[in-house]
């Protein structure tokens, strides 16, 4: 990675491109059946990545993840097995969890009913009153899991097993190095915002944007218009040149950093997340952000969360409070800078003509591809 991106510093400066330019219709995000076709083809069966190993690191640790649609449980048994369910009361429907304090048992706060880590029904106030029924049929509704290499994977329907490993294809051994399962979540966020939510994830997936929209920001720490992308099935990786970079061209290669990978992955359908330092440019960390799709096609709500991650080279001290103030700034920044634009984009996009066409240009190469990776997957191609 350090040497092609040190080929495209070289004069004339230069990037990784896309064969060619792409058009797409502002339909594709403005079209209420393409939207909807989308959360039920996608959001509704698709393998989504909710955290990482370090989320639950013991049993009866649990998180509550909502966003997809469905009310989704995720829980790490007595057996250390990670499992998720549906968050809802198999006896009227109650929101079974409401906080994530861990407990060995799951107790539904409308009428006490318990249910063991499995999701299988241990008690009932009055059992006799429900004679007749099941016992084993009366358990929660289990949702497809997998912890893999450190990350945890949930489809928000019932449904066949996850298989992670496959989802994950060739980027499997990239993540499976990164060492995922030790990060540290230290504070996460949610936003909402009247936009389509490929608009907002969009703006995670180029550099094109960050000299224009970030100048006072992240721009004041990168060089301009300098991208390497890496395709791997459906998902993507790029990064590009800090300030840092500047003097690698004159130097020779056995004196570069060995230390300092920084990347932006992007997991299909809808998460981004930075393996790389803070503002302060040594303590590591790991931002992660997660684009889901509103009940309506104009809205979306994003979780960003920022995880300590360890680093045997470059080790931090960083207290909690420090971390917590580099979450924030990144937050500001895409809510102050990214979530500006993205609401006016939404609010162009339909009162533009009917043929309108946003471009794709060849430095967006990852918009080319997961846009028509998205477009395919619910059955409605992009001309």
């Amino acid at each position: 990675m350090q040497r092609r991106i040190v080929d495209h510093l070289r004069e004339p400066r230069s990037s990784d491109l896309a064969p060619a330019p792409m058009r797409i219709p502002a339909a594709s995000y403005t079209d209420p059946a393409r939207f909807s076709a989308e959360r039920q083809k996608i959001f509704g069966t698709e393998p989504l990545l909710v955290g990482f190993s370090s989320d639950l690191p013991s049993p009866g640790d649990r998180l509550t993840f909502d966003a997809a649609g469905p009310p989704v449980l995720v829980i790490r048994g007595q057996d250390n097995i990670v499992r998720a369910f549906l968050n809802i009361c198999p006896h009227r429907g109650a929101r079974l969890v409401e906080d994530c304090t861990p407990s060995r048992r799951i107790t539904c706060p409308f009428h006490a009913w318990s249910f063991d880590l499995r999701g299988r029904l241990a008690s009932q106030p009055q059992a006799i009153a429900f004679d007749g029924l099941d016992p084993d049929s009366l358990g929660l509704t289990l949702l497809p899991a997998e912890e893999w290499q450190g990350m945890i994977f949930v489809r928000a329907m019932p449904g066949d097993p996850i298989d992670a490993e496959t989802f994950m294809g060739p980027m499997g051994p990239l993540l499976g190095a990164l060492n995922l399962g030790e990060l540290e979540r230290v504070c996460s966020d949610t936003v909402i915002l009247k936009s389509n939510w490929k608009i907002a994830l969009d703006t995670f997936c180029e550099t094109y944007h960050v000299p224009a929209l970030h100048q006072e920001t992240l721009a004041q720490n990168l060089i301009p218009y300098i991208s390497i992308f890496d395709h791997y099935g459906q998902h993507h990786r790029y990064s590009g040149p800090g300030t840092d970079f500047t003097d690698l061209p004159e130097q020779s290669e056995a004196t570069w950093p060995t230390d300092g990978y920084q990347a932006v992955h992007y997991i299909f359908p809808n998460t981004t997340f930075a393996y790389t330092h803070a503002f302060d440019g040594k303590t590591p960390v790991v931002s992660m952000f997660q684009i889901f799709p509103g009940e309506q096609v104009g809205e979306c709500v994003t979780i960003g969360s920022t995880y300590r991650r360890r680093d045997s080279s470059n080790a931090s001290n960083a207290s909690d409070a420090q971390v917590t103030e580099m979450h924030q700034m990144v937050l500001d920044i895409v809510r102050n800078e990214d979530y500006r634009i993205a609401p006016q984009v939404w609010e162009n996009l339909l009162n533009a003509p009917s043929d309108f066409q946003l471009i794709f240009g060849r430095t967006e190469a990852l918009l080319h591809h997961y846009h028509r990776d998205l477009a395919q997957r619910v059955g409605m191609p992009l001309p």
